[in-house]
This record gives structure tokens, C-alpha cells and sequence, in this order.
């Protein structure tokens, strides 16, 4: 959806969305903050956030359940997760 978008420095992900599509914030240098609403959102596919800034801060909102699965989620290496994110 924003592949290779390098305007996008901050996104926020409403409760509704289901599923992130492969590559879809791929090659966002510029992206250096995101909040995403656990909520239905199921699927993080390949790669959506590989090519993030490196020091991106990823803040997940919601119950105690989802925002622990949803952090979990974000720790996969097949979507392009860096060590140096901040997941709060």
C-alpha cells in the first residue's frame, strides 16, 4: 500500500484492520513512528515493515491479551524486524 513511500514518517493502525499485507510499509526510510490498536488484527504478513527507519518506535495500544500477541507479532523476523525498535 506505501511501499517505498519515503514522505511517511508516522502511521497509526485502527482496531479494525485485520491483516498488513506483505511489503506493505516496506522501504519506508522515513518511518519513525507507528501506533497500532490491538484489536482483529491477525496477520502481519512478509516483510511490511522491512526498510524502516532502524530506530522506528512502534507503540501498541489495547488489552493486556492482544497488545502481548500483537508484540509478539512485531518480533518476527519475516516482517523485517530490527532489534533497535522501540515496542512499547
Amino acid at each position: 500500500a506505501f511501499y517505498k513511500c519515503t514522505k511517511l514518517s508516522s502511521i497509526v493502525i485502527p482496531a479494525k484492520v485485520k491483516t498488513i499485507g506483505s511489503n506493505a510499509f516496506a522501504g519506508c526510510k522515513n518511518m519513525k513512528k507507528i501506533t497500532v490498536t490491538a484489536g482483529k488484527l491477525k496477520t502481519i504478513s512478509k516483510n511490511a515493515f522491512k526498510g524502516i527507519n532502524k530506530k522506528a518506535a512502534i507503540t501498541v495500544k489495547g488489552t493486556k491479551k492482544a497488545k502481548t500477541a500483537l508484540k509478539k507479532q512485531l518480533k518476527k523476523k519475516s516482517i523485517g524486524y530490527v532489534k533497535t525498535w522501540k515496542i512499547k
